[in-house]
């Protein structure tokens, strides 16, 4: 999944979760915001992360060891 597309899978999961927690405790504007506000909070982590859980920045941490065995 590309960086753009999973930002906006976890825009639209957290609102949904925000949205759902807004309007179960006061009414649907407090939802909104609620919705807003935890969708751009998880949208902008889901951003920095991206580079950092992405396979291709896996690098090896040393040259691979080689041994000899002598038969």
């Amino acid at each position: 999944m590309d960086r753009i597309r999973n930002v906006g899978f976890t825009f639209a999961i957290n609102f949904l979760v925000g949205y759902v927690l807004g309007r179960a405790l006061r009414d649907r504007d407090t939802g909104v915001r609620a919705g807003v506000a935890l969708g751009t909070v998880g949208a902008v982590a889901s951003w920095r992360l991206a580079e950092r859980f992405g396979a291709d920045a896996v690098e090896p941490a040393a040259e691979p060891i080689e041994i000899e065995i002598e038969e």
